[in-house]
């Protein structure tokens, strides 16, 4: 309890990571703080409405809506939003936090990112693994939407399939022999159904985790999959990205 008789605030905990663009502030600005900025790297919907008090709204489904509330709003230096997802949170000031800040040197500009109100409880732990790999894969994506493919609108297909089977085995089923191996710089090649393939270079391999690929034969692409869940039955998160393809 708290001196005021009310609850303490449970234990939270945060990820920090930061990523360095070759581009200037302004153009990563754009990316993180402008609708069309952000469906290149991050949910495939997104909309602001910037300035401080403002709102930014998340969806990776159409009408499936995240909000947040901008909380700080400095063009070029710092954006940082507040979860609106769960009203209370936010009244108490206990919601889950994005913070982006941003410095620039010598042509870089890096971004220093802090989601801080995860929760640091045991039942959590797996999520806050699958959480930090996910930003770690969306960090790389700015980066790489920013550089390798500025300007250019993203073509995205995801599939989230109900699974049985452990990690391990479904990472098995999913990448076969060379996924026991593979590590981020490594090549790739995985043969599809129908004939086709995808091959690149390895951004990220946390076996039986997460994996995430630049796909070099869908002119630099992007293929992030993520094992979702641990119960029987679960579901795994496939998402392909493509820049300046045809349908």
């Amino acid at each position: 309890m708290s001196a005021q008789g009310e609850p303490a605030a449970a234990p939270a905990r945060s990820i920090e990571l930061s990523v360095g663009i070759a581009a200037s502030a302004d153009a990563v600005w754009e990316a993180i703080a402008t609708g069309d900025g952000i469906e290149r790297w991050f949910s495939p919907f997104a909309s602001v409405e910037g300035g401080k008090g403002g709102t930014v709204n998340l969806a990776w489904e159409k009408g499936a809506d995240w909000p947040s509330r901008i909380t700080v709003w400095q063009p070029g230096k710092r954006l940082q939003m507040v979860d609106l997802s769960d009203l209370e949170a936010a009244r108490q000031g206990t919601a889950l936090t994005v913070d982006y800040h941003l410095t620039t040197a010598d042509g870089t500009t890096r971004v220093h990112l802090v989601n801080s109100g995860l929760p640091a409880t045991p039942d959590f732990d797996e999520h806050f693994h699958m959480m930090t790999n996910g930003w770690r894969v969306f960090l790389w994506n700015l980066r790489h939407a920013v550089e390798r493919h500025p300007g250019v609108p993203r073509r995205m297909i995801r599939v989230r399939p109900w699974v049985k089977g452990s990690r391990e085995e479904v990472w098995g089923r999913l990448f076969g022999e060379e996924g026991r191996s593979l590590k981020a710089g490594d090549s790739f090649h995985f043969d599809l159904d129908g004939g086709a393939a995808l091959a690149g270079e390895v951004v990220l391999c946390d076996r039986p985790w997460a994996f995430a690929g630049m796909v070099e034969s869908l002119n630099d692409g992007v293929l992030h999959v993520e094992m979702e869940g641990s119960e029987e039955k679960w579901k795994v998160g496939v998402w392909l990205s493509a820049y300046g393809v045809g349908e």
